[in-house]
Parts: C-alpha cells; sequence; structure tokens
C-alpha cells in the first residue's frame, strides 16, 4: 500500500468516526443530520481518490494535500463535538497530575519567574511559527521533488492530528488558557504576543488541550527532516525547542500536554519505522 493511499485511508477512517460519533452521541447538535452528510460527503470524495490508474492534476494536488487543508477545520470542530460527546473529568486529572509533579502549575510560575519581554517575544513568534513551518516545509519539499519527504510527513502529520483530535472528542482536557488569568503586562501588549493570543482567542479549541498537538506536528516535522534533510532540521531546533517552552510559558497547555505531545510524535514516528522495516523486509 502506498503512503498516499494509507493517508487518505486515514482522513476517511477519522471522518467517518467523527461522523458515527455525531449520528450516535451527538444528536444535540445543531443541525446534526447535516453535519454527518458532509463528513460523509467528504469521505466519498476521497474514495474517489483511492481509485486506480492516472488522475487529472487537480485531484492529484487533492489527494496529497487534503490534510493539511483540513487540520484547521477539524481542529475548530473539536470545539463543538466535545462539548456534546466528551468526557470532561480527564480536565482535573492532568491538573492535578501537573500540579503534583512540578510543585505547582508551571504554566503560571514560569512566566511570573521569568517576565522578560525579549524571552516572550521570541517564545510567542516560535509558537507562531507553527502555522507557516508545516506548510512551509511540505511546499518546500513538494516544490523541490523530494516527494517522498512530502508524504512521509503528511501521513505522520494525519496519525498525530488525527488520533489527538480524536481523543480530544472524546476525553476533553480544558488548558491553562481557558482556565488561568491571561498573561498581562509587561508580557502583553508586544506584537507577537498579541497576535498569537488573538489567533488563540479566535481559532482555540476547549478540550484540545492533552496531548498538545502543536507539541507533536512540530516534533513529526523535525524528526521527518532529520531523516529527509538535516541541515533543515538543524535550522529548526530553535524554533521546535522555543515552541514546546511557550506552550507552557504562555499558558496555552500544561508540561504534562507538551510531554505527551513528544511522546505521541515519538511513538508515531517510532511505529511507522518498524513498519517499514517490516515491510521491506517482507
Amino acid at each position: 500500500m502506498t503512503i498516499t493511499r494509507l493517508t487518505t485511508l486515514l482522513t476517511i477512517a477519522y471522518l467517518a468516526t467523527t461522523a458515527l460519533l455525531i449520528g450516535v452521541l451527538g444528536r444535540a447538535l445543531p443541525y446534526w443530520p447535516l453535519r454527518v452528510a458532509v463528513h460523509l460527503v467528504v469521505c466519498g470524495g476521497l474514495l474517489v481518490l483511492l481509485r486506480t490508474g492516472p488522475l487529472p492534476r487537480l485531484l492529484i494536488l487533492a489527494r496529497d494535500w487534503h490534510p493539511l487543508a483540513l487540520f484547521p477545520l477539524l481542529y475548530r470542530e473539536v470545539n463543538t463535538l466535545a462539548a456534546v460527546v466528551g468526557n470532561w473529568r480527564l480536565t482535573e486529572t492532568v491538573a492535578a497530575t501537573e500540579a503534583a509533579l512540578f510543585g505547582g502549575q508551571p504554566s503560571l510560575y514560569l512566566s511570573e519567574r521569568l517576565p522578560f519581554v525579549l524571552l516572550s517575544e521570541y517564545l510567542h513568534f516560535c509558537y507562531l511559527a507553527y502555522v507557516v513551518v508545516i506548510p512551509a516545509v511540505a511546499a518546500w519539499w513538494y516544490a523541490g521533488g523530494r516527494r517522498a519527504a512530502f508524504h512521509e510527513l503528511v501521513l505522520l502529520l494525519a496519525a498525530v492530528m488525527y488520533s489527538s483530535y480524536l481523543f480530544f472528542i472524546l476525553f476533553p482536557v480544558d488548558s491553562p488558557y481557558y482556565r488561568f488569568d491571561r498573561l498581562a503586562a509587561p508580557l502583553a501588549g508586544n506584537p507577537f504576543f498579541d497576535l498569537v493570543h488573538a489567533m488563540s482567542a479566535r481559532g482555540g479549541a476547549h478540550g484540545g488541550a492533552f496531548p498538545s498537538a502543536h507539541v507533536s506536528g512540530a516534533v513529526v516535522v523535525f524528526l521527518v527532516a532529520w531523516r529527509h534533510q538535516w541541515r533543515l532540521a538543524v535550522a529548526l531546533v530553535p524554533i521546535v525547542v522555543g515552541l514546546i517552552v511557550a506552550t507552557v510559558y504562555g499558558r496555552f497547555h500544561y508540561a504534562v500536554d507538551a510531554i505527551a505531545g513528544v511522546g505521541l510524535a515519538l511513538t508515531v514516528v517510532g511505529l511507522y519505522k518498524i513498519l517499514r522495516r517490516a515491510a521491506t523486509v517482507s
């Protein structure tokens, strides 16, 4: 089975699963039949992309790029589905675990102990860079003929994102961003801080804290880059490390969210390597 085919099947599986959740558990949602229908129509369109034989160029682009186009939309949907489908008990468990492990809440005391504007701006820049780095690296590889790297990246991103989103829906955890006071001056009121917080206010999702999809996505990009273009991976290190710290410093995630995000990325990439070796041997 090709990587592109497997990626498309992962998307279909996720959309079909969430359609089932809406139909069975989400009937309190407005227009729930329409939501189910949209999911199933997209599934049908993706099934067309699985057909053998040559595809028109536009369908090839849709087949190759559809996960990256769907990620933001599906993340926003988490906010809606978690509210009616999810079991929210894990929110208190994660907060209590955080306090027990770190002697309090790092998402509160990091910024209080290090209230430096330059540090804050750098970390918020790294957090913001997430929305640019992933499509930029993908486009760089796609346009530059590194299609193996591109397709591997999209597959592994699909694996971590879809698994994270499904977990968010079933076992949502509200982040410090929604539970604690927002950061104030002197950190607030600066360009990158204000931009990131404005985007979070409009594009965030209640329940989408554990594991951190920001962290797992960034780590996947780094690991795939390390395998295919190590110089690019080295250049990404300051941004990826800064992003991981920023998720906690900016009160977007608990520290355990970030740790779980790293663990998820390492697990998915590790399983992929094992399966790839097994396929090569067989």
